[in-house]
């Protein structure tokens, strides 16, 4: 199966109404890449149970700047909290039932149908969100989609995997073999059409 990208040019990108869980703006935080989520969608939608969960990093000192960086985020506008419809708890509840989801994934997933696209790392969420008919990318293919649309460079791309593994953000080496792939075939087609 093909490592599938959003294929989508920059101005469209910024057109897509995103809601994203916790974890895919922590890890971009650490790595220094947080911005590329503003620079790619404008504005991105947090459920305030994933708002709640990230900013609870401000009291440990390993989830600190990932919080301050988020909260600056949400000061400025860009990220904006979104609370659940009255319909949607009782939906968020069922599907915290399932031993795969957490809240703030299940409040994404709940709230999913008002949004273009999902930004899930959980494999379970993702699965799920796709299940439901749901566009969904992960940290991974928000970096290789930045690198697609040129707003960083290969190198940089390359850069972006290492520190999500120094941060232990957990990649199969086989994943990662496919999306350097995917980026090598998208910098030769660069290279061909230049």
């Amino acid at each position: 199966m093909k490592w599938k990208i959003l294929k989508q040019t920059l101005k469209h990108l910024r057109n897509l109404k995103v809601v994203s869980n916790a974890t895919p703006l922590i890890y971009l935080s650490k790595i220094g890449k947080l911005g590329l989520l503003h620079d790619m969608f404008d504005t991105v939608y947090i459920p305030s149970a994933v708002a709640k969960e990230i900013l609870r990093g401000k009291d440990i000192s390993y989830g600190f700047a990932s919080a301050m960086e988020v909260e600056d985020a949400i000061d400025a506008e860009w990220i904006k909290v979104e609370e659940l419809e009255t319909d949607e708890h009782d939906v968020t509840e069922k599907y915290s039932r399932d031993p795969g989801i957490h809240h703030g994934e299940a409040d994404v997933l709940a709230m999913g149908h008002r949004f273009d696209l999902l930004v899930l790392d959980d494999l379970g969420a993702r699965a799920f969100a796709k299940a439901l008919g749901f566009d969904v990318v992960s940290t991974i293919g928000l970096i290789l989609q930045a690198y697609d649309v040129g707003l960083i460079s290969f190198a940089e791309f390359e850069e972006c995997l290492d520190d999500l593994e120094y941060y232990d953000f957990w990649l199969h080496p086989h994943l990662k073999r496919r999306i350097i792939a995917e980026a090598e075939c998208i910098k030769m087609t660069r290279e061909h059409d230049d």
